[in-house]
């Protein structure tokens, strides 16, 4: 039987970006795919309708775009077909409780990180179906050799502090503690402890003023102090940027926030906001694609297997999947957000080597062409679509 698919863009770019992928994945296989426009959601239902009338392998969606459509009745479509929601959670779930506090029971949750796994399990009980499964890269654009590239350092990704202003609730709401005075000394032990994930921390810190609650408000707690997690990942980002800078490498930037910075360099490019596309042209043009985890400690960033994939030199923290998976020094290069001089003496070795910056991106290239591309996850779920 041909197998069918569903799946949904039109709301966020670099979503889509994926979401284009699985579809040419797809499609290459012979399977019929419907792509709905969730920007047109109420346009749409009547393709969906009609797409459904037949049997339809999965529903492959991102961040929970149309999990929770319902027709007339007001019933879940997918739990009323018995279609397999199979949904990529690219972020930390607890920027989405609400979301998965609703989940239909067709939900199969991909994570991207396993310690987000575990924050499921423990946090969102009723989820039947939760694994592990890592983010890959995209190979688009000519080869260019390290040699004749334009771009030396090129980091794309926003300093999320500024969005994390969007994030942060009314703190004297919070009656059970001094949510300021927690807050402050949480903030200071994520940046002091940058190999901590932001909800041991919190839980951490209301354990030291002798409070200890049940899973369901504890979770409510995390999600309103997620902020936390944003703050820290801006704090770091900012500071590898600058050292470079101040090391006389030239960063070209892209991403949200880089031209509200308090400080400024002439080796600082701030490119602005780009589509997600031209960002993977732009990693064809550089020597060097820089890459900070969003505070994942045990999984990865597309950012890493799409500048392997681009035949460049790759510079990334560490994490337990890359430390995995990946030859440290012949595939890409890893540091410690603790060691920000030492990260910027390696960059600097790479720009004065083009041989050196040539041959660990080759071996990179290898490493995520062979394992690392976005067809190597679906085969690793196969057997379930």
């Amino acid at each position: 039987m041909k197998r069918r698919y569903i799946f949904f863009r039109g709301l966020i770019d670099t979503l889509d970006l994926y979401t284009d992928e699985f579809v040419t994945i797809f499609s290459e296989q012979e399977a019929e795919c419907l792509v709905v426009n969730a920007a047109e959601i109420e346009d749409e239902m009547i393709r969906l309708k009609a797409f459904l009338t037949e049997e339809v392998s999965a529903v492959i969606s991102l961040n929970n775009i149309g999990l929770h459509l319902e027709f007339e009745d007001g019933r879940n479509i997918w739990d009323r077909f018995g279609t397999p929601f199979f949904n990529i959670m690219m972020d930390h779930p607890f920027h989405y409780k609400a979301a998965l506090d609703a989940a239909p029971e067709q939900m199969v949750l991909l994570c991207m990180d396993r310690n987000h796994v575990e924050y499921v399990k423990r946090f969102f009980p009723h989820i039947r179906t939760v694994r592990f499964f890592p983010h890959a890269g995209i190979e688009y654009g000519k080869y260019i050799p390290i040699a004749e590239r334009k771009i030396d350092v090129l980091y794309a990704g926003g300093l999320s502090r500024y969005a994390a202003e969007g994030l942060i609730p009314d703190l004297g709401r919070i009656q059970e503690f001094d949510a300021f005075a927690l807050v402050k000394n949480a903030l200071e032990v994520l940046i002091q402890n940058p190999e901590l994930t932001t909800e041991y921390v919190i839980e951490t810190c209301l354990k030291e003023i002798n409070l200890t609650f049940d899973n369901k408000r504890l979770g409510e707690v995390i999600t309103e102090l997620r902020f936390l997690d944003s703050l820290a990942v801006s704090f770091y980002r900012e500071k590898m940027i600058r050292t470079l800078a101040e090391h006389g490498v030239t960063v070209t930037v892209f991403g949200t926030g880089w031209d509200r910075c308090e400080w400024e360099n002439t080796n600082v490019i701030y490119g602005g906001v780009i589509p997600s596309r031209q960002i993977l042209e732009l990693m064809n043009e550089s020597r060097i694609v820089l890459n900070t985890m969003t505070w994942f400690k045990r999984g990865a960033h597309d950012r890493v297997f799409n500048g392997m994939l681009a035949g460049a030199a790759v510079v990334s923290d560490q994490s337990e999947y890359l430390q995995e998976q990946l030859s440290a020094g012949r595939q890409l290069r890893m540091f410690s957000l603790r060691g920000m001089e030492e990260m910027a003496e390696t960059v600097k070795e790479l720009l004065s080597s083009d041989a050196c910056a040539q041959a660990m991106a080759d071996c990179g290239y290898e490493e995520a062409k062979a394992h690392h591309m976005w067809k190597n996850r679906l085969r690793e779920i196969s057997d379930e679509l």
